[in-house]
């Protein structure tokens, strides 16, 4: 009986051990198997996309974006960006991929900032051009991360690398198409990027570029934080043990992840990667990565944190060397696009309105609507009474477009056009009756 009894306590441990290995971090860096074509860049973005890993932007062919399909390790082109982006934090949301506060030119040291919002839509592989950013308030080199449906915007430079870096702190709500100025960040920064752990913003590493110290320097090791619960910043109490700009960022388990960068001097990039714990407010040192690097994005999947290319030096350099921390099992379905769907025929009584009732369905992205206009209203019969411009339309959600006639007879006609996702149109035909 005891010997069944030992055996039993030897299995429940043996049991008990696996399921802590298998949800622990494991601290280790692997080269990821991968064919590795695609464009060497940096200052450049890295995001994920449902079934793939989208590289664009950047110092080298800015304007090419790299698609990297992980389930079949194939990498395609997809569409050609509209400006030279570089010196941003691309994030994806609802079946796009977002650019918000990057710049638009590659003319260092003055680098100038993007006029609008723009926006990536994988299933097509089409650009579409967003409202424009607040002339006040374009940078490039931010922080940009999504919290409950809206894009958060943190610090920057106004000037590419000649000064300009700015505390300012930003919103913009894609579903009323708003713009709103918050409480500027606690010092400003440059070079760096931004992410959340349950309700906070973190920034983390950058620089004051241009300044004083010149391009490279002064460093900023302080990590600034917002409560987004009770709209107060704060700083943590230990600085970044290493100092840098332009390192990747990441979270993973619920700890603040820092990874390579570069520094004052000149000399090859970092390779050390540093955590941040908010439980017991102390950083720790992670498993360096194999390669050196900075100024690029990481993307986390599945259990592993990804990242490739940047520069292996500070200033510029290119390379390729995707990587990945914890376990390589990358996890994402393919994004479908969804189409609108309207009525062929709005009739609407004369000297009246009606509701034109829209739906985005048949796929599993959200859709942009980028402008709806009337036409072929020789009178000007008809009034669109609904602000419906650079907004969004959630996976079968339903869109109410209120529609005035102002005529007083029946029998008038006109074309609504609604135009979305870049190239795509609804045409819906008014009828006065």
């Amino acid at each position: 009986m005891k010997r069944y009894i030992l055996i039993g306590f030897f299995y429940w441990l043996s049991l008990a051990a696996f399921g802590q290995v298998q949800n622990c971090c494991t601290d280790q860096w692997t080269d990821r198997n991968e064919n590795e074509n695609y464009t060497g860049r940096h200052e450049c973005s890295f995001v994920q996309a449902g079934d793939r890993f989208i590289m664009f932007g950047g110092r080298e062919q800015a304007q090419k974006l790299d698609q990297y399909n992980f389930k079949n390790n194939a990498w395609d082109t997809g569409g050609v960006a509209p400006k030279e982006f570089n010196h941003f934090q691309a994030t994806a949301y609802k079946g796009f991929v977002w650019v918000i506060a990057a710049y638009k030119t590659n003319t260092f040291p003055h680098e100038i900032p993007a006029d609008f919002i723009w926006l990536y839509h994988p299933p097509t592989r089409k650009w579409i051009q967003g409202p424009g950013i607040p002339t006040e308030r374009k940078r490039g080199g931010a922080g940009l991360v999504v919290y409950r449906d809206k894009f958060y915007v943190v610090a920057g430079n106004t000037n590419g690398h000649d000064g300009g870096f700015v505390d300012w702190f930003d919103v913009y709500d894609p579903w009323n198409n708003t713009w709103e100025i918050l409480e500027n960040a606690p010092r400003p920064r440059d070079h760096f990027h931004a992410a959340i752990i349950q309700d906070k913003l973190y920034a983390a590493g950058g620089r004051w570029s241009g300044g004083t110290g010149g391009v490279f320097a002064p460093l900023v090791d302080t990590v600034d934080v917002y409560d987004f619960r009770s709209g107060i910043w704060s700083s943590v109490s230990e600085p970044l043990p290493t100092p840098r700009a332009a390192p990747a960022v990441a979270v993973a388990n619920d700890e603040l992840l820092v990874m390579g960068g570069e520094g004052e001097n000149p000399g090859p990039a970092f390779k050390c990667v540093e955590a941040y714990n908010p439980g017991s407010s102390s950083w720790s040192k992670k498993a360096d990565m194999h390669y050196a690097r900075h100024g690029t994005q990481a993307i986390v999947s599945g259990r592993g944190i990804y990242i490739a290319c940047g520069s292996p030096n500070q200033g510029g350099g290119r390379q390729l060397n995707m990587e990945v921390y914890n376990q390589d099992v990358p996890e994402g379905e393919a994004w479908i696009a969804s189409i609108i769907v309207a009525p062929d025929t709005l009739r609407i009584q004369k000297n009246s309105s009606q509701a034109l009732e829209i739906k985005n369905t048949g796929g599993t992205t959200a859709s942009f609507i980028s402008g709806v206009e009337i036409a072929d209203d020789r009178d000007g019969n008809f009034q669109l009474l609904s602000s419906t411009n650079f907004v969004l339309i959630d996976v079968e959600g339903i869109l109410r477009l209120e529609i005035k006639h102002l005529g007083k007879k029946v029998g008038d006609e006109a074309v609504l056009s609604l135009f979305y996702n870049g190239d795509q149109e609804k045409k819906v035909r008014l009828i006065s009756e």
